[in-house]
C-alpha cells in the first residue's frame, strides 16, 4: 500500500473513532437522563436500568456511524487543506478523484461493517433492550397481550375467525375455520365452541363440520369432540410484531412475505426491508458530498467542519425520514422511497466533485 494511502487511512480512523465515541457518549447521556425517571417511577433495579442502556449501545453505534464517517472526512480533509497538503498532492499530479478514491473505499467498507453490525449484534441487543422497557417499565406481558378477541387470520388455504383467545392456556372460545380452494371458493367450514391446542393438534368441542359438495349441496356433521391437525399453531396467533431493528434482513424479508401471503398490507415492512440495504450506503454517499465541501475552504477549522458535518447529516436524515413516510403512505413505491435520498445526495456529491475538479 502506498504511503499516502496509509496516511489517509490513519487520519481517517483517528478522527472516526474520536467522533464516534464523542457522539456516542453525548447520545447515551441524553437518552439516560431522558428515561431514567421512567425507570425510577417503575421501581426498576439500577442493575436492570443500566443493562437497558448497555443493550442500546450497538444500535446507537449503528445509527451514529454515518455521521461519524462524514465528520471524520470533513475534519481530515479540512485540516490537510489548511496545511496545504491537498495542494501538494495535486501539484504532484494527483487528481481530486485519485485523492478521494481511497477515502470513498474505506467509507464503503465502514458501511458494510455497519450492515453486518445491524445483522448480527443489533437484533439481539435491541430485542433485550425493548423487552426490559416493555416488561419492566411499561409492565406489559412479555408475550404480548394474552387475551385477544375478535381475530381474523389468513392461513395456508384457510381463514380463521376467533372470538376470544387465551395465549397462556392455548384455548380459543368461538373457533371457525374456512377452507378455500385455489379460486378462493369455500370448500369446507368447521365451527367449534371451544378449541384447545395439545400435542401439536387442535382438540375441538361442540361444533359443526360443513363440507361443500361439487353439486353445490352442503353436507353437515355435528360433533361433541373432534381432533384436527392444521398447519397453523397458537404461535401464529400470538406472535407480536417485532421492531425492524430486532430483525435481520432475512427475518424481515420472511416476515414481509408471510403477512403479504396472509392478505395484510405489507407496505411498511417492505419499506423497512429496503431501508436495511439502503442505510449502509449513507457512509460512502455522505463521504462523496463531504469531500468537495471540505476542500472548498481553508478557514473555520474544526468547529466549522463539525457544524457542516452535523448539518449535512441532519439534512440527509430529514430527507430520508420524509421519503420513508411518503413510501409508507403509498405516495412512493417502497423501493423508491428507501433509495431516493441516496440517489439525490449521490447526484449532488458527483456534481460537487466535478465542479471542484474543474
Amino acid at each position: 500500500m502506498k504511503l499516502i494511502i496509509r496516511y489517509l487511512y490513519k487520519e481517517f480512523f483517528t478522527f472516526f473513532f474520536i467522533s464516534l465515541i464523542t457522539f456516542l457518549v453525548i447520545y447515551m447521556a441524553v437518552d439516560f437522563f431522558g428515561k431514567i425517571d421512567n425507570f425510577l417511577e417503575a421501581n426498576v433495579p439500577l442493575k436492570v436500568a443500566l443493562s437497558y442502556f448497555l443493550y442500546k449501545i450497538p444500535l446507537s453505534i449503528q445509527q451514529l456511524i454515518p455521521v461519524s464517517v462524514l465528520i471524520s472526512v470533513m475534519l481530515m480533509l479540512g485540516i490537510m487543506n489548511k496545511h496545504n497538503e491537498i495542494l501538494a498532492m495535486r501539484n504532484c499530479g494527483r487528481s481530486l478523484f485519485n485523492i478521494s478514491s481511497p477515502i470513498i473505499a474505506i467509507s464503503m467498507l465502514t458501511g458494510i461493517g455497519c450492515f453486518f453490525l445491524s445483522e448480527s449484534i443489533v437484533p439481539i441487543t435491541s430485542a433485550m433492550a425493548n423487552n426490559i422497557w416493555n416488561v419492566q417499565v411499561e409492565k406489559s406481558d412479555p408475550q404480548g397481550a394474552y387475551k385477544l378477541s375478535h381475530l381474523w387470520y389468513r392461513g395456508r388455504g384457510s381463514i380463521y375467525q376467533i372470538r376470544a383467545y387465551d395465549s397462556r392456556r392455548h384455548v380459543i372460545e368461538g373457533f371457525s375455520v374456512f377452507f378455500l380452494d385455489k379460486d378462493f371458493k369455500l370448500t369446507k367450514r368447521i365451527d367449534a365452541r371451544k378449541a384447545t391446542w395439545m400435542n401439536d393438534r387442535w382438540y375441538l368441542n361442540d361444533g359443526l363440520i360443513q363440507k361443500m359438495e361439487p353439486d353445490g349441496s352442503r353436507k353437515s356433521v355435528r360433533f361433541t369432540n373432534h381432533t384436527i391437525q392444521l398447519p397453523e399453531s397458537p404461535q401464529n396467533f400470538k406472535d407480536p410484531m417485532k421492531a425492524p431493528e430486532e430483525m435481520s434482513f432475512w427475518e424481515l424479508r420472511q416476515y414481509t412475505r408471510k403477512i403479504r401471503e396472509e392478505g395484510y398490507d405489507s407496505t411498511r415492512c417492505q419499506v423497512d426491508l429496503y431501508i436495511k440495504i439502503a442505510f449502509p450506503f449513507i457512509c460512502p454517499i455522505l463521504t462523496l458530498v463531504g469531500i468537495p465541501l471540505a476542500l472548498r475552504r481553508k478557514k473555520g477549522g474544526i468547529p466549522l467542519s463539525i457544524t457542516i458535518g452535523i448539518g449535512l447529516s441532519f439534512l440527509y436524515l430529514l430527507t430520508f425520514g420524509l421519503s420513508r413516510s411518503l413510501a409508507i403512505s403509498g405516495a412512493l413505491p417502497p423501493l423508491l422511497g428507501a433509495w431516493i435520498t441516496n440517489l439525490l445526495f449521490s447526484l449532488f456529491g458527483v456534481c460537487l466533485m466535478l465542479v471542484e475538479e474543474i
